[in-house]
């Protein structure tokens, strides 16, 4: 991500001090108000701290999806058993059918939890690439503020991906806990067809 100071010192001035302190130009302010090289360096601490949380969340999440898709997928391969041995003895009975729906449905929150959970996203990485803060022509202190635009756009980027994430991982879940109502509806509509 290329840096912008001017744009980036420019997005900090709406926060608590509306005009600009006289005699400081904006390298030296963020929301109009003097920051010191010592609050910089624990904003810029604060921000990494942030940053890296978010990376592990990611990490927590992706553990927790991934254990879900075992239980899932043991879900599955147990009425799976019921089914294939239903279609061996050409047998359908209501039980036959519920569990078939049963193995149907946690197939799809299987597939489901692999697409939007498991496979591999993209996240904003904790530091900027080295050329994008090699900036020829701004000092130290303007970098930095500029690169805590940066920070925040990562640090919203990687929480809107992990909030997605977890959204999906805890509505399949919810819908797993559905699964014994699958199983019921099939089993009796099987049996009201004479199954």
């Amino acid at each position: 991500m290329a840096m912008n100071v001017e744009s980036s010192t420019a997005s900090w001035r709406g926060a608590s001090c509306a005009t600009p302190v006289v005699g400081y130009s904006w390298t030296t302010l963020i929301a109009g108000c003097v920051v010191s090289d010592e609050r910089l360096d624990w904003i810029e601490q604060a921000a990494v701290e942030n940053m890296k949380a978010h990376h592990v969340c990611a990490d927590v999440i992706a553990k927790d999806a991934a254990t879900t898709l075992t239980v899932f997928l043991a879900a599955m391969a147990g009425a799976m058993t019921y089914a294939a041995k239903a279609i061996e003895q050409k047998s359908w009975t209501w039980f036959s059918f519920g569990a078939t729906a049963f193995t149907v449905w946690f197939f799809a929150l299987s597939a489901l939890l692999v697409w939007k959970c498991l496979m591999m996203q993209p996240i904003a990485p904790v530091y900027n690439e080295p050329r994008n803060l090699n900036q020829a022509g701004f000092d130290l202190d303007a970098l930095k503020e500029a690169e805590l635009d940066g920070f925040q756009w990562r640090i919203g980027t990687a929480a809107s991906r992990n909030a997605k994430v977890a959204k999906w991982l805890n509505g399949l879940r919810l819908a797993a806990v559905g699964s014994p109502v699958i199983f019921i509806v099939a089993a009796m509509a099987a049996r009201a067809a004479g199954k």
